[in-house]
C-alpha cells in the first residue's frame, strides 16, 4: 500500500467547517465527487452515512476512518480532511481532528483494513498527527504521509 499514491493533494481539505460528524463525512467525501474511482458520487455518499449509522467507522486518537465498501466504487479511493477544532464524537475522548473517508470496492474482502491499517500506523504517534494538524498545504500532508509510511 503507497498512501502518498493513494491520498491526492485535491482529495485533501485542510479546513473542514462541519460541526457534527455526519456533516464532517459529507464534507471531506465531496472531495471525491468527481473521482474516477467512484461510478455514482450520490449512491456512494448515501452508502457512507449509512455505514456510519452502523457502526463502519474507526478511531484512533483524534482520527476517524469512515469506510465503505461499494458498488459504486471500481478502486480504492481515499478523501482527508483536517477539522482545527476537531469534533467531539464521544464524551471522554480527544475530539476527531482528521477524517479519512475510504471507499472500496465490494469485492475488495481485505484491502479497506491494509488501507485503515497503514493510516492507523501513520496517525498513531502523537508527533506525526501534530505534524499533520500543522501543515499549510495539501501537497505538504500527502508528502508528510508518503514520509512517515516509510518509518513505519
Amino acid at each position: 500500500m503507497n498512501l502518498g499514491e493513494l491520498i491526492k493533494p485535491e482529495r485533501v481539505s485542510l479546513n473542514v467547517r462541519a460541526r457534527t460528524w455526519t456533516d464532517a463525512i459529507r464534507e471531506v467525501a465531496e472531495l471525491l465527487r468527481e473521482a474516477p474511482e467512484i461510478d455514482d458520487f450520490s449512491a456512494f455518499l448515501e452508502e457512507i452515512l449509512a455505514a456510519q449509522g452502523g457502526g463502519h467507522h474507526w478511531f484512533e486518537s483524534e482520527v476517524g476512518f469512515p469506510h465503505v465498501r461499494s458498488g459504486h466504487v471500481k478502486n480504492l479511493v481515499v478523501a482527508a480532511g483536517r477539522s482545527v477544532e476537531g469534533l467531539v464524537l464521544q464524551e471522554g475522548q480527544p475530539p476527531v481532528k482528521l477524517i479519512f473517508v475510504i471507499g472500496v470496492p465490494k469485492q475488495f474482502h481485505t484491502e479497506y483494513l491494509i488501507a485503515v491499517g497503514a493510516l492507523a500506523r501513520v496517525v498513531h504517534e502523537a508527533p506525526s498527527r501534530a505534524r499533520l494538524l500543522r501543515v499549510k498545504q495539501p501537497e505538504e500532508f500527502v508528502s508528510l504521509i508518503a514520509a512517515e509510511e516509510q518509518k513505519v
